[in-house]
């Protein structure tokens, strides 16, 4: 039997074929051309050759073929869509995703002259649409409208980890801002903001009415000597709460960036948990067949008594294990009602998925990542308040001549600066270790998602094997279902990597959150 492969609608070609004329222009054999379904258009951006390969403009080529294409300026990739595709490449990587799923390009992205060149080939591939490259006319020529027959291919229909949930559904961003309502340290930031600002008004005007002169010449030496304490007073006081103001900000956010990171974690978890009991449910049953062949076999003298009470503590060995994930995961929801101020026994249905990007950075650029965090860090930027406070009390411990009163009390001001500096210095080195460190992580984290991508994809190739014997007699149910779970637990693995290196890259992004 015989199906016609379904035409594909480029609303943006439509369009366009409304507003030309039925006659094509032509243009200059030596001005590069685009064609789409015979409509032309001149080339802005000249194609190149690279080892061989063909590469074309990104952005020009996908957008006449109907894509939106967008950067994101945090990972370096850049994200293509129409209305059934999403692809995600980065400039350098020989590794794009159609819809998520992994293809190998035959030459890596580059940037020229601030464009992104793409192989021509891969635009056919994510389009299914014939390309022709017209070299003596310096045409290329995109038919995104081929009616080819093709045989119907029976596909072979991979097992899917599917959890039926029923509850309450909360998304991400519902969550985060319930829980930045519910969180009792916020609350307690906002009742000091308002303190600490009525404190700074106060202490401005302190600064005023203590700044007024003396009656000048009849004025004696000890009420010029504490006019000008009082002021030196009320400046310092202005000085501590102009310092509040600024830790509080700082604080905030970095009270607020702790909690989104507990929303994330715990989604993350939930979600992983509920596929493991959900996994694990599956295995006990496979493992319940198995235990009740072995129990026949036991009872016809074909299995010892031992291998038998064997089977029997295993399976209630696993039995055991499946119900402390359950309690786990009754733990876990446990502690994100508290955060997010929600009944303890709610089960909310989590609208969630972790996305896996690839860092796109070199040592080049991590090293400018790094001293861009060192001056926009709130949790180095308090360091720096904690040293402003430290110099300006040493350099305000004067007397009235000018001179320094070097006592125990200017020893400690001038100790407590030299502290706070070395506290600086180390928070600055800590940032840049943990830094490193991470980088390094989500670059091993990078390294395993192709590990479990490649064992995913051989648990489908050994099921594809299995399944054919199991057509023709050749194992029995169980094997193949040993083969269904192969799958299911390589999937699992691969999530929680995507979710480990979300993860990561989000405290990479959020630094301070490195030194909690």
């Amino acid at each position: 039997m015989q199906v016609k492969k379904p035409l594909k609608k480029i609303t943006s070609i439509v369009l366009a074929m409304a507003m030309i004329s039925s006659v094509a222009p032509v243009y200059g054999a030596n001005i590069p051309t685009l064609q789409v379904n015979g409509i032309s258009q001149p080339l802005q951006v000249s194609p190149i050759i690279e080892d061989n390969t063909r590469l074309v403009g990104l952005r020009e080529i996908f957008e006449a073929l109907g894509t939106t294409v967008s950067w994101n300026k945090d990972t370096g990739a850049i994200v293509a869509k129409n209305i059934d595709t999403e692809i995600k490449l980065i400039p350098g990587r020989k590794i794009a995703y159609k819809n998520g799923t992994q293809v190998e390009l035959t030459a890596a992205p580059k940037r020229v002259d601030g464009n992104i060149m793409v192989p021509l080939c891969f635009v056919g591939e994510l389009f299914g649409a014939e390309v022709i490259w017209d070299s003596d006319n310096n045409i290329i020529q995109i038919d995104t409208t081929p009616e080819k027959p093709v045989e119907e291919v029976k596909l072979v229909e991979y097992p899917v980890l599917t959890i039926n949930e029923i509850g309450t559904k909360i998304t991400y961003r519902q969550a985060i801002d319930k829980a930045l309502k519910n969180n009792v340290s916020l609350k307690i930031l906002e009742e000091q903001a308002k303190t600490i600002e009525e404190q700074q008004k106060n202490a401005r005007n302190a600064v005023i009415i203590n700044a007024l002169p003396s009656d000048g010449v009849n004025a004696i030496p000890e009420q010029m000597i504490q006019e000008n304490l009082a002021h030196l007073g009320a400046i310092s006081a202005l000085v501590q709460t102009d310092y509040g103001v600024e830790a509080q900000k700082y604080q905030r956010e970095i009270t607020e960036g702790a909690i989104k990171y507990q929303v994330k974690v715990y989604f993350d978890s939930i979600k992983s948990l509920k596929k493991a009991i959900e996994l694990s449910s599956k295995a006990l049953e496979l493992d319940k067949t198995n235990l009740d062949i072995t129990k026949k076999k036991a009872e016809l003298g074909q299995e010892s008594g031992y291998n038998k009470i064997k089977a029997e503590q295993d399976y209630s060995k696993k039995q055991r294990e499946l119900e402390l994930l359950k309690k786990n995961l009754d733990d876990l929801y446990i502690y994100l009602n508290r955060l997010i101020g929600a009944n303890e026994k709610e089960r909310f249905v989590l609208d969630y998925n972790a996305e896996y990007t690839p860092m796109d950075m070199d040592e080049i650029q991590l090293n400018a990542f790094i001293e861009r965090a060192l001056v926009r860090d709130p949790s180095i930027m308090l360091q720096k308040e904690n040293v402003k406070v430290a110099e300006f009390n040493l350099n305000s411990y004067v007397n009235i001549t000018g001179q320094v009163s070097v006592n125990d009390s200017w020893n400690m001001r001038n100790n407590a600066l030299a502290k706070t500096k070395l506290e600086e210095t180390q928070a600055k080195q800590n940032l840049r270790d943990n830094l490193n460190t991470t980088y390094n992580e989500i670059k091993r984290l990078e390294e395993k998602y192709e590990v479990n991508a490649l064992a995913l994809k051989q648990a489908k190739a050994q099921y594809d094997i299995l399944k054919a014997q199991y057509d023709l007699g050749m194992i029995i149910e169980a094997n193949l279902k040993e083969g269904e779970l192969a799958i299911l637990m390589a999937q699992i693995e691969l999530e929680e990597t995507i979710a480990n290196h979300a993860q990561k890259l989000y405290t990479f992004n959020n630094s301070f959150l490195l030194t909690r």
